[in-house]
């Protein structure tokens, strides 16, 4: 269904999987549930997340990604690991962009794009001891 919310599962502690099947469930306004539960993953450690964004998205809005550098800014969520799955050019465009901006920020999150979801997870769960300091 367009615009429904997000769905995500944490199959481990401190590693969430995000699944958006169309644009809408990107939005803003529906992802405080998974800010949420970053919040309190955040409080135990490291803290690694894939995206698997259907294939069929050509794009990703701007405000998601001004959303999401929100997010990665709050150092308190120990969120040190981003993953996003995807063959759409347009979304792996975006991420690469807004590993960009966390760059030159200073952000201490690594953010990589992945066309296998099992891949992804591996290497977040890696990623997101060693980005730690772990």
């Amino acid at each position: 269904m367009p615009g429904a919310p997000t769905f995500f599962s944490e199959p481990e502690p401190g590693l969430f999987v995000v699944h958006y099947e169309d644009d809408a469930a990107m939005s803003p306004s529906l992802q405080d549930p998974l800010v949420a539960a970053l919040e309190v993953a955040g409080k135990r450690g490291p803290v690694g997340i894939c995206f698997r964004v259907k294939d069929a998205i050509p794009h990703v809005k701007l405000e998601v990604p001004t959303f999401w550098l929100g997010v990665t800014g709050r150092s308190e969520l120990h969120l040190h690991a981003m993953a996003i799955v995807s063959l759409s050019i347009g979304v792996r465009l975006a991420a690469k962009g807004f590993a960009f901006s966390n760059k030159i920020r200073r952000i201490p999150i690594a953010v990589e794009c992945f066309s296998d979801l099992e891949q992804a997870k591996k290497w977040a769960k890696e990623t997101r001891v060693k980005m730690s300091g772990g």
